[in-house]
């Protein structure tokens, strides 16, 4: 294979996350051919024409010590100049800094003190507790029997202490379905406390910002328009939100946040005050950020050179992006057949509807290889729309953070300090 190229020869974490193919995106269309770690399954950059070499590694999900040797050993073949952790593999960074930090310059991630206070989901609570930024209201509960005595909150969301990609979170709209839950083996016996956060009603808000020390350098907020699977966006609108903003700008200070970090929040009211539901180390989806103006990946890469990044940037409000693969997923996995497959494909080919003035995010047509999981999923779906739930599939993802794995990266630095 060819050597990465650009200003910058980049290596890339992962390859199946969306957020990975939108960081490779942006990347593309700045210039760019890079590398990749890869560890296998339903990868969104395959035959991508960005993508210079592919270095094959462990899963991440299976062991993140593992996982920094192996990258440690593709850092130490040189080649690269930036590393950009595309997911949670920047919280292995983070706790593994220094020794990542001289294999590679363009390193841009948090002390782990940090993290730990954004990865837990009880000590994002806490934090933002401390800060008063507005939650919904929370219980942080040790034991089964004190989660089915707090039907109070319901309906509402249980959530274990470390989750992502919407698994370890549960929905909970009445009593029993609170004791269902509680009963989970996941729940039960997971050796930690777990949380009850009472839902509330408004829109959902993604919000992403990049940060250098401490300071905001640049932000982006956008409103998820349609619900995919498994908790992704299947259309988003771009947004202002200058309270969020100032929010973000607070939090990074505490934290003296060094790189990426992405909070969602539901918008109450006809103020649409943000209540933040999540915190999140990583850049999360970043095209419609980019689209809009904000420059996230560009911002990111300045802070992971020591370059100034110039004053904080901020997306503008009104642009519309979507992903057609998780549409046509939403569509089969809400039951609604191969109608509705075939509608949203026929919709999207003719520009109608939501797809009249939007962009696609997932699978570009600039890169014409990419659209091959789009073109097979769309098949798949239209023979067997019941397939939807194969290709989401219910086990943890190559790139996905387990509790097992925060514990091996909690207990690393623990002994090592």
């Amino acid at each position: 294979m060819s050597e990465p190229t650009g200003p910058h020869r980049v290596l890339l974490t992962e390859t199946t996350s969306a957020s990975a193919r939108e960081v490779l995106t942006v990347l593309g269309r700045l210039g760019y051919r890079v590398g990749v770690l890869d560890s296998g399954g339903l990868s969104f950059t395959v035959g991508s024409r960005w993508v210079a070499r592919r270095h094959r590694v462990p899963r991440f999900a299976d062991g993140p010590l593992r996982w920094l040797d192996a990258l440690a050993g593709v850092l130490a073949g040189g080649g690269y100049d930036v590393l950009l952790p595309t997911h949670e593999q920047l919280v292995a960074l983070s706790a593994h800094r220094d020794r990542f930090a001289a294999l590679v310059p363009g390193l841009a991630v948090p002390d782990f003190a940090a993290v730990r206070r954004v990865q837990d989901k009880a000590e994002s609570v806490r934090l933002l507790d401390e800060l008063g930024l507005p939650q919904p209201e929370t219980a942080v509960v040790a034991t089964p029997g004190r989660l089915r005595s707090r039907d109070d909150l319901l309906p509402g969301y249980i959530k274990l202490p470390v989750a992502t990609a919407s698994r370890g979170v549960w929905r909970v709209r009445d009593a029993a379905a609170l004791r269902r839950v509680a009963a989970l083996p996941q729940v039960s016996a997971g050796g930690g406390p777990v949380l009850l956060q009472r839902a509330l009603t408004g829109p959902l808000a993604m919000i992403s910002a990049v940060f250098d020390h401490g300071r905001l350098i640049g932000a982006h907020a956008a409103l998820r328009r349609r619900d995919g699977v498994q908790g992704g966006a299947a259309a988003k609108e771009s947004v202002r939100l200058p309270g969020a903003e100032r929010d973000l700008a607070l939090l990074g200070r505490r934290l003296n946040w060094h790189g990426p970090l992405s909070v969602d929040a539901i918008l109450v009211g006809e103020a649409r005050e943000p209540h933040y539901i999540d915190l999140n180390p990583r850049l999360v989806e970043p095209v419609n950020a980019q689209l809009a103006g904000a420059g996230l990946v560009e911002r990111w890469l300045s802070v992971s050179t020591a370059r100034d990044p110039g004053p904080p940037a901020y997306g503008t409000a009104g642009t519309h992006t979507h992903a057609l693969l998780l549409a046509l997923m939403g569509a089969a996995a809400d039951g609604r057949g191969r109608r509705a497959v075939l509608g949203e494909l026929v919709a999207a080919t003719t520009r109608r509807g939501w797809y009249t003035a939007s962009v696609e995010e997932l699978t570009p047509a600039a890169d014409p290889l990419s659209r091959l999981p789009l073109l097979l999923t769309a098949g798949l779906l239209l023979a067997r729309p019941a397939a939807w739930s194969a290709l989401a599939g219910t086990g943890t993802p190559p790139h996905a953070l387990t509790d097992v794995g925060w514990r091996e990266l909690v207990g690393s630095v623990d002994s090592a300090g």
